[in-house]
């Protein structure tokens, strides 16, 4: 009759089973323990977050009255743009008129001589201004040779002749006294720039 050591079987049964719960056990440690670093490290992060966001908020309050200096400084250059877009278009028909003028006297022939300038009304605002120009010349010739330099500037135009007479500055010696009018181009107001001035002057 055959016998079977059952004892060594089991006590081999048993360091295999205690062997599996070892290892079971040593998983659960390993998953809580990295559970336990994921919830500090979010933690961490979460109170660098706070910590960041708190900065941020410091330096908006900090910021807070240099926006608001800014957002009225910003409010002040555009209540003026309209001063500055004005003093802009007065330096630039200042240079215009520097420069129209600065032709006059070099371009004036020798026994031509200006006595005065205007800048003639307009009743229609869609035409160029207009300016006149009188003078005294030694004869009729002088006169032609200006108004011929005349037509040759660039920002004049229509340069007519509105009288030319002889006039005696003394007994021996006679001049001839004249007016010469001229459209300048460019001075004629867009049909926007009318609205615009519409609505300025309404409000």
């Amino acid at each position: 009759m055959a016998v079977i050591n059952l004892i060594a079987q089991e006590q081999q049964l048993r360091r295999v089973v205690e062997r599996k719960n070892r290892l079971l056990g040593l998983g659960w440690l390993l998953v809580v323990a990295l559970v336990v670093v994921g919830w500090g490290g979010l933690l961490l992060y979460a109170g660098a977050l706070t910590m960041q966001r708190a900065s941020v908020e410091e330096q908006l309050v900090k910021l807070r009255p240099t926006l608001q200096q800014l957002q009225q400084t910003q409010a002040e250059l555009n209540a003026l743009q309209p001063l500055v877009s004005t003093l802009q278009n007065a330096r630039k028909d200042t240079g215009r008129w520097q420069q129209l003028f600065q032709h006059f006297a070099q371009h004036t022939p020798q026994g031509c001589f200006l006595t005065g300038a205007e800048l003639g009304k307009r009743s229609d605002p869609k035409k160029p201004l207009e300016i006149t120009l009188k003078g005294v010349a030694e004869n009729q010739q002088r006169v032609g040779e200006f108004m011929l330099r005349l037509n040759q500037h660039p920002e004049l135009e229509q340069v007519r002749l509105d009288y030319s007479q002889e006039r005696a500055l003394s007994e021996q010696q006679v001049a001839v006294e004249f007016q010469i009018t001229a459209q300048v181009k460019g001075t004629a107001q867009q049909p926007n720039q009318n609205q615009e001035g519409t609505q300025s002057g309404g409000q």
